[in-house]
């Protein structure tokens, strides 16, 4: 479910349970799924055999199956939740992703469970999901990738907006390949369609973003988590100066305690809305390690 109180009782949510005439939790898949893959990330930096007797039974193999059995017949991807946004209620790209990488990711801890059947179980269903999302999620018209789709009486209806999280989500999760023309393209067209201001590296979440939006003639505030992305696409594509200039520019947006806030206004290059945001910080630090990395 979307939130437990301290006691492991159900916590309240501002999700709703009927969405149009589809009855379903009120859940972000991809908070389950993040959840599988960020462990499996720390077992392997720390090979600690009591991570798996402690919570490969209790936590990662229940998590798993619910990611591989959530899935939709028809379109082959999961099954409808709401988005890293917390706004839409939809099979989200991101959320494919991530939940595709969770699935591999488990079916590797599986394999040292001694667990293989859930390894193939697993592993089969992220595969899967892939051939599902290459055949359903890349928009051909506008070169990039849907934020999502919805299956409504047997058909599949998509969404063209574009949305940075569908495009760096596919990216980071090995959904699409770093090289690949899908995700080539798809980051071409964001770069291309979100100039509003000159001179800034800056990236919003998406189109026509309203969220605190500081001024209607533009698409939407610039995001610190956006950008960051950008930066490690660069990274990886071999464009170390790209990269650092964004690094650098968000920088220049820090408080001077340091801290890094959520949004800043193309226009004025005010800070909008919480400071610090924790996920701003995380994704600077992962960005870094990934520069820190390639200057070996």
């Amino acid at each position: 479910m979307h939130k437990y109180r301290a006691d492991g009782a159900l916590g309240s949510s501002w999700h709703p349970y009927v969405h149009e005439d589809v009855v379903a939790p009120p859940i972000q898949e991809d908070e389950t799924a993040i959840v599988v893959f960020m462990f499996v990330q720390f077992y392997n930096q720390q090979k600690d055999s009591t991570l798996i007797k402690d919570f490969y039974g209790s936590m990662i193999q229940p998590m798993a199956d619910f990611l591989a059995e959530y899935v939709d017949e028809v379109s082959g991807l999961p099954r409808p939740s709401y988005d890293l946004w917390e706004q839409l209620f939809a099979t989200n790209t991101f959320t494919t992703s991530v939940t595709y990488a969770a699935l591999l990711a488990a079916a590797d801890l599986a394999v040292v469970a001694g667990d293989n059947e859930s390894a193939v179980k697993w592993r089969t269903a992220g595969e899967d999901i892939k051939a599902a999302a290459e055949k359903h999620l890349f928009n051909e018209a506008r070169q990039t990738f849907y934020r999502s789709i919805m299956v409504k009486d047997g058909n599949i209806v998509t969404d063209d907006l574009l949305d940075t999280s569908s495009i760096f989500g596919a990216y980071l999760f090995g959904l699409f390949a770093v090289d690949s023309p899908q995700l080539t393209a798809s980051v071409k067209t964001a770069i291309e369609t979100f100039k509003d201001a000159p001179g800034g590296p800056g990236l919003p979440r998406h189109e026509n973003d309203d969220y605190r939006r500081t001024d209607p003639k533009i698409q939407s505030n610039w995001w610190h988590i956006t950008s960051l992305w950008l930066a490690q696409y660069k990274l990886d594509t071999g464009d170390i100066d790209g990269a650092t200039t964004i690094i650098d520019w968000v920088k220049s947006y820090a408080l001077t305690t340091g801290m890094l806030g959520e949004q800043v206004n193309p226009v004025d290059g005010d800070l909008v809305s919480p400071a610090p945001l924790t996920w701003s910080h995380a994704e600077m630090v992962s960005t870094l390690l990934d520069l820190a990395e390639r200057q070996k």
